[in-house]
């Protein structure tokens, strides 16, 4: 086998994470389900200055909608050459660099520009001293005809400018590098995705108490207290169906955690319920194994009651990968689309996850549809619709069982879908290399409503 083979095989039988490796042409293509890395995405980034708290950082976070509003878009002064330049860490082939424009408004300041590309710091701040320095070559681009600019690309760099000719703003929506570097699917993700082939989604959180879909940062704790909790009804009602696993929100958007966190006041122990003793995620993830049922966690990025930052994350992650056993699945939300990449970077929480939990498999639905910051393909049904049936990556597509296709369970929340529906839906999304996660809200009692738990067993009668 060749060497560079015999690394990708060795790394391929980790079986932990997207695994990223070249593939030079004249080398058997990639498998099914890969990807071209951007190579900027996360990167370090300067510019310089910056106006309007618009940093650098916002042209290297996956987000290249355009809207200055969706704190993605950079924002230099007004002044003599702005320039924005990135360093991807270390020297790689590069085949086309993209640039995309602000699309919001302004568009046409981002004209007559220069995209430079070196394997050393370009350190003179004119461009045409820049331009002169050894080893840089530059390429002009006059205006954009669209909302980005594909610029060719043939050599190896490690760090890339963009500078314009004049006097002006630059404002930046996304940079993004490709060269010959690809991301595959990991052996873990995908066989998660075949081994649990149909699970049962848990919204169940302070929401369930406000009657609302997204909580009240500041509801008071005192609203949470399920009267009948029963976590062991949740299991047997999963097993029953016929599924495999369970995602349970341990903490949504509101930031109410569902465990004693020792990094937020805002949590179960400040509650009534077992006169603030409770644990909800030890409950369900003793029910859960009682089952032999696989252990998911929902976690929201996204927390309006303590804010949002990278500590925060990697402090309650570690409380829940390390107090309650192996968790086998993690499902993030609000990454990517409330908080950027850009606050909250993917890479290094994702390095902290496989670190100290190595088997967790990642679900992050931000909806880029990309294996850069998911190992698992997420597809929030009600919204986008089923993942197609020519998919070759490890897919989730999640979807409510409430005909009303409410999350948490509330008084707009409807009667329960049809057996038929449901297990032609499990077969459709099993047939596309997707498993299927059906959301069923457990009501203020702490129970899932008889009507459900009956259709869940007619469920696991028909598969």
């Amino acid at each position: 086998m060749h060497s560079r083979a015999r690394i990708a095989g060795a790394i391929a039988a980790l079986g932990l994470l997207a695994i990223a490796c070249p593939f030079p042409a004249a080398q058997a293509a990639p498998p099914p389900g890969s990807e071209v890395r951007n190579l900027a995405f996360g990167a370090p980034a300067t510019q310089s200055s910056t106006e309007y708290g618009s940093e650098a950082a916002r042209a290297v976070d996956g987000n290249r909608n355009g809207n200055y509003s969706g704190n993605s878009v950079t924002h230099t002064a007004s002044e003599v050459q702005p320039y924005w330049q990135t360093d991807l860490g270390q020297s790689k082939k590069i085949n086309k660099i993209t640039v995309y424009n602000r699309t919001d408004c302004c568009t046409n300041r981002l004209s007559n520009f220069w995209v430079l590309a070196s394997d050393s710091p370009i350190t003179a701040r004119s461009l045409s001293d820049a331009k002169n320095q050894s080893g840089v070559t530059a390429t002009r681009i006059g205006t954009l005809n669209g909302a980005s600019v594909d610029v060719p690309q043939t050599r190896n760099a490690r760090y890339l400018r963009i500078q314009l000719e004049g006097t002006d703003y630059l404002s930046l929506a996304e940079v993004q590098v490709f060269g010959d570097e690809v991301i595959s699917p990991s052996p873990a993700a995908q066989q998660w995705v075949k081994n649990s082939n149909f699970g049962m989604f848990l919204h169940y959180n302070m929401s369930t108490y406000t009657n609302s879909q997204w909580a009240d940062p500041n509801a008071p704790e005192s609203g949470f207290n399920p009267t009948a909790m029963d976590a062991k009804q949740w299991a047997t009602s999963i097993k029953n169906a016929g599924m495999k696993f369970g995602v349970l929100t341990a903490k949504h958007h509101d930031g109410f955690a569902l465990w004693d966190s020792a990094y937020s006041t805002h949590d179960i122990a400040a509650c009534p319920y077992k006169n603030g003793k409770g644990d909800i995620i030890r409950e369900y993830v003793n029910a859960m194994r009682a089952k032999n049922l696989k252990v998911g966690l929902y976690f929201s990025i996204w927390d309006r009651h303590n804010g949002d930052s990278r500590e925060l994350v990697e402090n309650q992650l570690r409380e829940l990968l390390t107090k309650y056993g192996p968790i086998d699945y993690l499902w993030f939300d609000g990454w990517g689309w409330q908080v950027p990449y850009s606050k909250v970077p993917y890479q290094p929480v994702r390095d902290m996850i496989h670190e100290i939990s190595p088997r967790t498999v990642v679900a992050n639905n931000d909806h880029r549809g990309t294996l850069q910051t998911s190992d698992v393909i997420v597809y929030e049904v009600p919204v986008q619709g089923m993942p197609p049936a020519t998919n070759a990556r490890p897919t989730d597509a999640s979807d409510t069982m409430d005909t009303n296709r409410t999350w948490f369970n509330t008084t707009s929340t409807g009667a329960p879908r049809t057996a038929d529906d449901i297990v032609d839906k499990v077969a459709k999304a099993n047939a596309g290399n997707a498993l299927f996660l059906l959301n069923v809200g457990p009501d203020r009692a702490g129970r899932i409503p008889q009507n459900y738990v009956e259709r869940l067993q007619e469920i696991g009668s028909a598969l």
